[in-house]
């Protein structure tokens, strides 16, 4: 009798334990990512997602588009210049000029070039609009 009690026992801290591994490790549905100031939810199962706006879950649009296509579009209406340029050999002398580069991937540094350069035109062009706005208060 007492050796069945231990085997019981034994079973339930064996099923609890499996429990436990299941449910923390197999069984979650979503997933949630932190970066850059941006909540993102995901669902593993379904693989839609939200962000976390304004207190709220806001679902992530998913779009079907050829973005080459968009892009190119863009382009010609904002009239950019597309000039080619040998993407490796511009990154080589830009980390030999700059040692700290060095230990980023490219496509690392290619992402941030576009951030800091964007956010940079971005504000120049909203601080130009601003002092703008401001001369011509003044003049009024």
């Amino acid at each position: 009798m007492n050796r069945e009690k231990i085997y019981f026992a034994a079973g339930i801290a064996a099923g609890i334990i499996l429990a436990v591994l299941f449910l923390f490790y197999f069984a979650p549905r979503y997933t949630v990512v932190q970066g850059d100031g941006v909540v993102v939810k995901q669902d593993r199962w379904t693989g839609q997602s939200w962000r976390f706006v304004d207190n709220n879950w806001k679902k992530v649009a998913e779009g079907n588009h050829d973005w080459e296509k968009i892009d190119g579009t863009l382009r010609e209406a904002l009239q950019i210049p597309f000039i080619k340029v040998d993407t490796g050999s511009a990154l080589t002398l830009l980390r030999e000029k700059h040692p700290l580069l060095k230990e980023i991937s490219d496509e690392e540094l290619l992402e941030r070039i576009k951030l800091v350069y964007s956010k940079q035109i971005l504000c120049n062009l909203y601080l130009e609009n601003f002092m703008k706005l401001q001369r011509e208060e003044g003049v009024e």
